[in-house]
């Protein structure tokens, strides 16, 4: 399955029914109330048990439980901002005391299909039933206010392919996926390892999924799942194109986790290279036609000074 795109269990494949406990865990900071509240209306029926665990928001007041799912829902306060990967890690120790079997993490501004559950871990049942060992299923994700898919990627005899699903069916294999939406086996993260707690904030879940794939775990795609995803901030138009931005801050981690994966001998050389080649075309269009523009080219460069001096935590 691991050599060609978009390769599936077959639906001859034997997929045994099972009881897993699944819990959710919804990482906080500063959350918009509504996209909030709606995220935990829709995800909170289909797990076991909810945990929020808040990086240090002032508004979490705002947050409104559904009354009907209030002993359903827990709260962890960091207190601070601790970053996505602590936050993830509090959350995921969590689910193990709780005795979870998978863990479906979230994001603050995913809104997951009322089935996207029952999707996936279906799917990771007839997975592990074929003898996967399993690093995670993630849904089919789309980026609501441009209508498009959020693509899959899946190394292909050493290069990199994006790809979207066709339609409702399939469970093609990928290398790395976004963490919103990801349902994990607590077995593997026992095997594996946790989130990377110095990286702080993004290429988290792209630096575990390398680091599952090199302990001979796979991932896997699920195209009857469904979850609506805000990537990075407002699309602006660049040079005529609608692109998915983030802030300069977030652009200072986006560098300086990258050149620390950059030196790590389980992140494939292909990803490596197209990474690269897209922070170069970021480093010269940003600074150059994305406002604040002298801001852009300030964060991307000392995150490349401080990948380089091996630097992590938050900045």
């Amino acid at each position: 399955m691991s050599g060609s795109l978009g390769g599936s269990i077959s639906a001859a494949s034997t997929c045994p029914g099972g009881i897993e406990r699944v819990i959710a865990v919804v990482v906080t900071f500063e959350p918009q109330p509504q996209a909030i509240n709606t995220v935990l209306a829709t995800l909170a029926p289909q797990v076991a048990a909810l945990v929020i665990v808040d990086n240090g928001s002032c508004n979490d007041a705002a947050i409104e439980l559904p009354a009907a799912l209030e002993n359903a829902i827990y709260w962890i306060r960091l207190g601070e901002n601790r970053g996505i990967a602590a936050a993830q890690n509090r959350g995921i120790q969590w689910a193990r005391e709780q005795h979870a079997d998978y863990v479906l993490l979230c994001d603050q501004d995913s809104e997951p299909a009322p089935d996207m559950v029952t999707q996936l871990i279906t799917a990771a049942r007839c997975l592990v039933a074929n003898g996967v060992r399993l690093a995670l299923v993630a849904p089919s994700y789309v980026d609501a206010r441009q209508t498009a898919q959020i693509p899959f990627m899946h190394l292909v005899d050493g290069r990199p392919r994006w790809f979207g699903c066709t339609g409702n069916r399939g469970t093609p294999e990928i290398t790395t996926a976004i963490a919103s939406g990801a349902l994990i086996p607590l077995a593997t993260i026992d095997a594996v390892g946790g989130m990377l707690e110095s990286l702080f904030i993004d290429l988290v879940d792209i630096e575990w999924c390398f680091r599952a794939r090199a302990h001979g775990f796979r991932a896997y795609g699920v195209c009857a799942a469904k979850l609506s995803h805000s990537l990075g901030e407002q699309p602006k138009r660049v040079l005529g194109r609608m692109l998915a931005t983030h802030s300069p801050l977030r652009n200072y981690y986006f560098y300086r986790n990258a050149i620390w994966l950059f030196r790590q001998g389980y992140v494939p050389a292909a990803w490596k290279l197209a990474i690269a080649l897209q922070m170069l075309k970021r480093y010269l269009v940003f600074p150059a036609f994305v406002p604040p523009r002298r801001r852009y080219l300030e964060m991307m460069t000392r995150g490349l000074w401080h990948g380089l001096r091996g630097r992590g935590g938050a900045l």
